[in-house]
């Protein structure tokens, strides 16, 4: 058997514990003895010890935990998106082209040194350590996320786990869809959702299986003497019937502007969750502070534009704001839930293709987050996923999820030959993974181009027609994929003759989806300008900087006008 990237140590065996007596009979036989050499790896399932696989609307999981807790778990699943939909409306919430996946395994800790990092495969135990997603009767790593922009795989590592445990939450992919969301969601409301002090602080909305209502934990105030501070204050009122002094806010259009100095950043975030916690429970007008959300996705946030939804200027929501914030940072929010009816999940055990192509494109998507400190670890990762990519691959399996997964691998691991027979087996197929497109229309234009890039007139008609066309079926898939029209741009700059207008087009519906997104607008304005069209290109630069919200995002644009003097 191939391995790549050096024999496995024996540092990696706690997460490859769940496959490592996976194996059956017919498997071993049809593997070579060398093998051996790479104990402990992952393996294949068995009826002995198998993982199992179920699904619950929008997740994909694979299991190596009791049924008991899977259908805890399954049920926290459905409870996370019954309380999603609770917050906020659908339209809210970003679509993704593929179910999220979901891996579960048990494992007891044990004490490590060395590496730190708070995933499941490495796991960092030391004593005392043991973070929890809203439960202390849960004991396991902290789950880890791991995406490439269409796919998201989230693991995490559960022992002694009390399967009737009523007190047990969990959101793996709010943070994804509000991302995900397109046109693009301001970044002061993306903050005040999902912010350090957002309403539902790091990424998670705390529901629990068994109850009809989810509670959104009272706000925090900068820091937690000024909190105390606010309601010291809001009790001093009370008891005396004082007026509680008015607090030192931003006024609103910093807020919506996002130009702030690094040490103003708390400030900033805490009123901006504050404004959204206002404007959906407690302004009173819900329906108009979505709607006003909504236009803030599209177009720039003017006072005009503030006044048309709610009645009032800036001056005077920043005096309500004030008023509101002793109740925001005193009483948690209770939010009723329309519980999912439960069903019985169809529990089975997960094929050998599933295993790889879950916990194979993990480990490949971990092993690429890292810097070069760790390479040991990364190499391991990528270890893992060579060995289950390997089996599944050497039988010829034509299961398009594999073969994208599969070519993906292969894409990273720097085999171009056989990541473009994956991809082009793949997509001919017509697999849903909008990001295999794109790696194959990147592939394409990377053949197709000279050595030197002159610009129009590079790509012939053939090669432009391919790529375009793979490039418009990822857009279709998933229009949030920001790397699609990174690329448009690019396969535009070398188009057969002048495009036109309506080869054009896609990129400028791109501006409406991602009216923040400066680097976007940076090469759509450069396109407009090497086809002589100036006004437009001035244009797109003059709108992008109405909407840029950082500096960041303004230095880039302001970097194409000084180019323009020049």
């Amino acid at each position: 058997m191939k391995i790549r990237h050096g024999s496995l140590p024996r540092s990696c065996v706690i997460f490859l514990w769940p496959l490592v007596a996976l194996s059956g009979p017919a498997e071993n036989a049809s593997v070579p003895d060398e093998v051996t050499v790479l104990e402990p790896v992952f393996v294949e399932a068995s009826s002995a010890d198998p993982w199992i696989y179920f699904t619950v609307p929008g997740f994909e999981v694979i299991s190596h935990c009791p049924d008991s807790f899977n259908q805890t778990y399954a049920q926290a699943l459905k409870m996370a998106t019954a309380a999603r939909l609770a917050v906020l409306p659908a339209s809210f919430w970003g679509e993704l082209p593929t179910p999220m996946k979901i891996v579960l395994y048990n494992r007891r800790p044990e004490p490590r040194e060395g590496f730190r990092r708070g995933s499941p495969i490495d796991l960092n135990w030391v004593s005392g350590d043991g973070g929890s997603v809203g439960s202390g009767q849960v004991v396991h790593s902290y789950p880890v996320t791991v995406g490439d922009g269409d796919t998201f795989i989230n693991c995490g590592n559960y022992w002694e786990v009390r399967a009737d445990n009523d007190d047990f939450s969990v959101d793996p992919d709010s943070d994804i869809r509000i991302a995900n969301r397109v046109p693009r969601l301001p970044s002061w409301f993306a903050a005040g959702m999902e912010g350090q002090f957002g309403l539902y602080p790091n990424g998670i909305i705390r529901s629990t299986p068994f109850t009809s209502a989810l509670i959104l934990p009272s706000a925090f105030w900068i820091s937690t003497a000024e909190t105390i501070a606010v309601q010291n204050e809001a009790k001093e009122k009370h008891r005396d019937g004082k007026a509680v002094p008015p607090s030192r806010m931003l006024p609103l259009g910093d807020i919506f502007s996002g130009g702030l100095r690094t040490d103003r950043a708390d400030l900033w975030n805490s009123e901006a969750a504050l404004f959204v916690r206002w404007g959906l429970y407690g302004s009173g007008n819900r329906q108009d502070f979505l709607d006003f959300v909504d236009r803030a996705s599209r177009e720039p946030v003017t006072e005009a534009l503030f006044r048309a939804h709610f009645g009032l200027g800036y001056a005077e929501v920043r005096a309500r704001l004030d008023a509101y914030l002793p109740k925001a940072v005193s009483e948690p929010i209770t939010v009723p839930l329309s519980v999912p009816l439960e069903k019985d999940l169809n529990f089975r055990e997960a094929s050998s293709v599933e295993i790889a192509r879950i916990i194979g494109d993990w480990g490949r998507l971990e092993g690429r987050t890292l810097g070069m400190e760790n390479l040991e670890y990364q190499r391991e990762c990528l270890d893992q996923a060579d060995r289950l990519f390997e089996r599944i691959q050497r039988r010829g399996n034509s299961d398009p999820l594999f073969l994208a997964a599969f070519g993906l691998y292969e894409l990273q691991v720097g085999d171009a030959v056989r990541a473009r027979d994956a991809l082009e087996r793949a997509t001919k197929a017509g697999v849903v993974r909008p990001r295999a497109y794109v790696e194959l229309a990147r592939m394409r234009l990377e053949d197709s181009l000279p050595s030197v890039q002159a610009g129009i007139g590079d790509l012939n008609e053939a090669d432009f027609a391919e790529i375009t066309g793979l490039l418009t079926t990822a857009r279709v898939q998933m229009p949030s994929l920001t790397a699609t029209y990174d690329l448009l741009a690019r396969v535009l700059e070398h188009a057969p003759k002048r495009p036109d207008r309506e080869q054009i087009r896609p990129l400028e519906e791109a501006m409406d989806l991602f009216p923040q997104n400066a680097a976007l607008a940076y090469k759509l304005a450069n396109l407009y300008g090497d086809l002589g069209l100036h006004g437009e290109a001035a244009a797109v630069i003059d709108r992008a900087m109405k909407f840029s919200d950082s500096d960041q995002s303004r230095a880039v644009l302001a970097e194409f006008l000084d180019k323009k003097a020049r």
